[in-house]
């Protein structure tokens, strides 16, 4: 008995025609017959009383199309349900700690693998594991390893912090500054959160600098760094998005706090679930690494 033969018989009970089900149907009708004849054979009975011009179903007839109906609406849940985890399969919640990395990541990963949908975010705190845990995130781009046995974190890209200075500052003539090192002046950064914000805030409050962050959106930041000769920074993952001018010079920033290895942490027990964006992401950090050491 197969799935078929059920709609089969239903499409005969609801037409009270063999030929006219077997016309819905697009098979002829001697086809039609023989498989009727095959199912009451396998049930045992004649589900059809049967005249000239029509067939009627019979109290064995009757009873079994209630249980037909029933298989076959299970079989379209399971068609519905099956299709539903195979999607949610194909999606992948990930977030980032810092908007750099979630830049550079997103659309990339987005390209290599368009078959699978990236709900992406940007997270500020120390609730790592339990938001892995509880499975509010597929995996969370950290700056640090998490400490916990339920939990796996693999090295991910590198990320630092440069001064953008403009070309007429006496910093421009700089290899390499410190944050501590900067005189009293305003500091442009987009009011977009994330790890090196609070890392540079940290420092500033903890080292008394004098150092006034001006925060805008990010589009009004932009602008201004285009338009005016305050300093600024950027981040090598975000650069690719932001063009400075040429006017400005790019300076590395030395201080320890805004040199990061990123790493991508995960819950052990996802690991099948998470593995496309591993391998990725071991991609990109192998081409992070020809990049700044070409042979």
């Amino acid at each position: 008995m197969d799935i078929t033969a059920l709609e089969y018989f239903k499409r005969i009970a609801e037409c009270g025609s063999l030929t006219k089900a077997a016309r819905q149907l697009h098979i002829t009708q001697p086809a039609m017959s023989a498989m009727l004849k095959k199912l009451e054979e396998e049930l045992g009975v004649e589900l059809f009383d049967r005249s000239p011009n029509r067939i009627y179903l019979n109290k064995a007839g009757e009873i079994a199309l209630i249980h037909v109906n029933t298989i076959l609406r299970n079989v379209e849940q399971m068609k519905a349900d099956v299709l539903t985890a195979a999607r949610q399969s194909r999606v992948l919640s990930i977030s980032f700690c810092d908007q750099g990395v979630r830049w550079f990541s997103v659309p990339r990963f987005s390209v290599a693998h368009p078959e699978v949908q990236l709900k992406d975010d940007l997270y500020e705190g120390s609730d790592v594991v339990k938001l892995l845990s509880e499975r509010v995130y597929d995996l969370m781009v950290t700056p640090q390893k998490v400490q916990d046995a339920r939990m796996q974190s693999l090295p991910f890209l590198r990320d630092q912090v440069y001064l953008s200075a403009p070309s007429t500052s006496e910093l421009a003539a700089r290899d390499s500054i410190s944050l501590r090192e900067i005189p009293a002046q305003p500091l442009l950064y987009p009011q977009i959160g994330g790890y090196f914000l609070s890392q540079m805030e940290q420092v500033i409050t903890e080292d008394r600098l004098p150092i006034t962050l001006v925060k805008n959106n990010n589009n009004v930041t932009q602008h201004l760094i285009r338009t005016t000769n305050f300093l600024a920074t950027i981040s090598t993952l975000s650069m690719d998005l932001r063009n400075d001018g040429t006017h400005r010079t790019l300076i590395p920033m030395t201080d320890p706090e805004l040199n990061v290895r990123y790493y991508i942490s995960y819950l052990k027990s996802n690991r099948e679930r998470v593995n496309v964006f591993l391998d990725w992401g071991r991609s990109a950090v192998q081409r992070q690494s020809e990049a700044a050491n070409p042979a």
